[in-house]
């Protein structure tokens, strides 16, 4: 499928040229949009080999963790201080970690559980959390996340998709598992679906990726900006094809 071969070459030529990119390492905002791009791109080269060796239920899963982080890096891009609300979100979820291992029952917690100074960790992050909090800060919703991303309409109807493919809701299930006969149907395990039946989340992809390659370049200066336009042009000319 065209669409495929296109996400695959953008994901091959777009990972030489992050090669390109110039950035403080050692700033938190540089490395956390550089850090969110790499992960784009890995969520990208796990998809096409899903689709292209018999992996194809875990696809939805991936795109859904691949939107989240698109959502991210947009909302850095646009507003460099929204940084404070991921380290809101990192502080959050330590913290609630942290305090589950200091019940002392969660077998997979024991080694935090048995560290001399997780008292003072526990303090740590929730001194952090409150001056956060007392400006404002708070960790965000996923919902609120697609809000400030203006991604509102996409939130509702695609993520709710992908939301009940990774929690396996029976319209899942449905999807994966059951093939059609009249009015009779069969289970299936590794159902044979066609890849064209992936092309709305291949193009997807492809556009996400595009988008975010574009912000990524153009806030560092980056030689390969150029390039990256080009690109944006062999989408739109493989789009108008199979539109028409």
């Amino acid at each position: 499928m065209e669409t495929l071969e296109l996400l695959k070459h953008f994901h091959n030529r777009l990972l030489r040229m992050a090669a390109t990119l110039r950035f403080d390492k050692r700033d938190l905002l540089d490395m956390h949009r550089v850090a969110l791009y790499g992960t784009l791109l890995e969520l990208t080269g796990c998809m096409i080999q899903l689709v292209e060796h018999d992996g194809r239920t875990g696809v939805p899963s991936l795109f859904r963790a691949f939107l989240e982080a698109a959502v991210e890096l947009r909302n850095l891009s646009r507003n460099s201080g929204y940084i404070e609300y991921i380290n809101a979100s990192y502080e959050d979820q330590w913290l609630k970690v942290l305090k589950e291992a200091k019940k002392g029952t969660n077998r997979y917690l024991a080694k935090i559980a048995a560290m001399p100074d997780l008292d003072a960790q526990i303090a740590d992050h929730e001194r952090k959390l409150m001056e956060l909090s007392s400006r404002g800060i708070r960790p965000l919703s996923v919902y609120e996340r697609f809000e400030r991303a203006d991604m509102v309409e996409e939130y509702r109807s695609l993520y709710n998709f992908l939301s009940c493919d990774s929690h396996s809701n029976t319209r899942a299930l449905i999807s994966r598992h059951i093939e059609f006969d009249g009015h009779d149907f069969e289970l299936a395990y590794y159902k044979d679906v066609p890849v064209r039946s992936f092309l709305p989340t291949l193009d997807s992809t492809a556009g996400v990726l595009i988008d975010a390659a574009q912000s990524i370049h153009e806030s560092f200066n980056s030689e390969s900006l150029g390039e990256v336009q080009k690109l944006r042009d062999e989408i739109t000319t493989v789009r108008a094809r199979y539109v028409a």
